[in-house]
């Protein structure tokens, strides 16, 4: 099992590499580098942000572009890159959450609480430190250096509510050689059936 996690989080960073290249490219490129390119990573992070904190989570894959362009953008905002560690770390995780959630589902409803699904819990996770963070809002009470933190776990939480969100969105990957939410979901569920983690 830890082979296939290591060989998944490989396939995650190198997805994730072509992903922020492609957001510097287009959506960051259209000014050069320097104060106007800062500024329009800033936008393209608070946008995103609102975005994803006002969203529902829902079945159709609505959430990938924003979570995509929200982690490409924090990451350049923190000035760091998505390691193949980052990437077995919330592998590890997401897959630990929905083992977890799926053996207490018939207790939790049994006693009336209503826990929701892995990427609810990731996603209630990610609003809290993106609100933190003072990305979706211009409100925080924390200094400049707790808010980097904050948004390094908006980060955090991000990669792994977009493994469990590709999960329940389901997959239906039909030859197409997109890399996209489908592709995520077929590479990740297998890990879900492996015994250990």
């Amino acid at each position: 099992m830890a082979s296939a996690l290591s060989d998944v989080a490989e396939e995650l960073q190198k997805w994730f590499l072509s992903v922020s290249r492609l957001t510097e490219e287009s959506l960051f490129g259209i000014v050069p580098e320097g104060p106007h390119r800062d500024a329009v990573v800033l936008d393209a992070l608070k946008r995103n942000a609102r975005v994803l904190s006002q969203s529902e989570l829902d079945n159709a894959g609505k959430l990938y572009s924003p979570l995509c362009f929200f982690l490409a953008a924090a990451c350049r905002q923190l000035g760091t890159s998505l390691a193949v560690g980052h990437w077995r770390a919330a592998l590890h995780n997401a897959i630990h959450l929905q083992r977890q959630a799926a053996s207490t589902r018939a207790e939790s409803a049994r006693v009336g609480l209503e826990i929701g699904s892995p990427a609810a819990i990731f996603k209630q996770e990610f609003d809290e430190a993106v609100n933190q963070a003072a990305v979706a809002r211009d409100v925080s009470y924390l200094n400049n250096e707790d808010r980097q933190v904050a948004l390094g776990l908006a980060v955090n939480w991000g990669m792994r509510l977009l493994l469990a969100y590709a999960l329940e969105c389901g997959h239906s990957m039909n030859g197409s050689d997109r890399r996209d939410l489908a592709w995520i979901a077929n590479l990740v569920e297998p890990l879900t059936r492996s015994l250990d983690l």
